[in-house]
């Protein structure tokens, strides 16, 4: 069948299979088996099917504890940042693992690929940014200055920087690849433009800046300067609202997938911040959470944290009818 066809695709260009660099395997792919034709699809039949679940990067004893953040390379690599294990996990395209950080990291919540392959590590708990090279050596960092708790980065390689999300300070702050401060964005507040705890960054077409604005209950665009495009949201528990947001990504369609850790669930909205889809629900099956922390999306290829499950699930857009501002 057709969605078979699509995960088998999905399966080759993930390869998660379990085998890595010297037998190290802490964590192994799950996806659908030859004899199924379907995994879970969003909405459910009888309606078009929008999204389909692939499957997951399980832990396996040794593997991930708590993934929470995560970051995709243009060559399929993945990076999953495990603030209690101290360590970044970098797995390349056909599911070698290796551990990242191990002597300099203490609460990695958030990695991300830089242009040349190096990793760009966020650590809450020392308030710096940390870079990596490809061997997994410590190259640079951000000055000790700069932030009170980053917790977010979003790599702009065509303008050359980082935007990175200052949760403590209310703030972007806007770095070089090197790890220079280059400018900072917002303040604490409630006008467009400022920000309570934000904890996810994201960009989006042009550049535009897509911020989990958390505590004030939304998400906010800005444009690739920092000034304020529109936002979406409001507290509540009901669809188009969010209780405790916390991962962006934007798909391929220009789609914009918001984590609730409290919903334990994605919520999908179009570039205007409408509503398209929800996807997952509380549990430990296919497509269902645990307190999902991040989303990181390439084309039609969506991964999120499902941190007390102790995965990363991933999910192919089918279509979801996006529109243009």
């Amino acid at each position: 069948m057709r969605l078979q066809g699509r995960v088998r695709v999905a399966m080759a260009i993930l390869l998660a299979t379990g085998v890595s660099c010297g037998g190290f395997a802490p964590v192994r792919w799950q996806g659908l088996q030859d004899e199924e034709t379907a995994g879970p699809v969003w909405p459910e039949p009888p309606a078009p099917a929008r999204v389909a679940w692939q499957g997951a990067y399980e832990a396996r004893s040794d593997g991930y504890i708590r993934p929470h953040g995560l970051g995709l390379a243009a060559d399929g690599s993945l990076c999953v940042a495990d603030p209690p294990s101290r360590i970044v996990w970098r797995q390349d395209a056909e599911g070698r693992t290796k551990r990242v950080g191990e002597d300099d990291l203490r609460l990695p919540v958030d990695c991300a690929f830089l242009p040349d392959g190096s990793l760009m590590v966020a650590d809450s708990m020392l308030g710096r940014v940390l870079i990596f090279d490809q061997r997994r050596r410590l190259v640079g960092e951000s000055a000790s200055e700069a932030f009170e708790r980053p917790v977010s980065l979003a790599v702009d390689a065509k303008r050359g920087r980082v935007i990175a999300a200052d949760s403590s300070a209310h703030r972007l702050v806007v770095l070089s690849f090197e790890g220079t401060v280059q400018a900072t964005i917002g303040r604490r507040g409630t006008a467009p433009g400022e920000f309570n705890y934000p904890v996810a960054v994201t960009l989006g077409d042009g550049g535009r800046i897509i911020v989990v604005d958390s505590m004030n209950f939304r998400v906010q665009i800005l444009d690739s300067e920092g000034r304020p495009i529109t936002a979406f949201g409001v507290a509540g528990d009901g669809p188009g609202t969010f209780s405790r947001p916390r991962g962006v990504a934007v798909d391929g369609q220009g789609n914009i997938w918001v984590a609730d850790a409290l919903f334990d669930n994605v919520q999908i909205f179009d570039r205007r911040g409408r509503l398209l889809l929800a996807v997952g629900s509380q549990g430990r099956g296919r497509g269902e959470f645990w307190m999902p922390a991040d989303v990181v999306a390439a084309g039609g290829r969506v991964l999120v944290a499902d941190a007390y499950n102790r995965r990363v699930q991933a999910f192919e857009l089918l279509a979801t009818g996006a529109t243009t501002p």
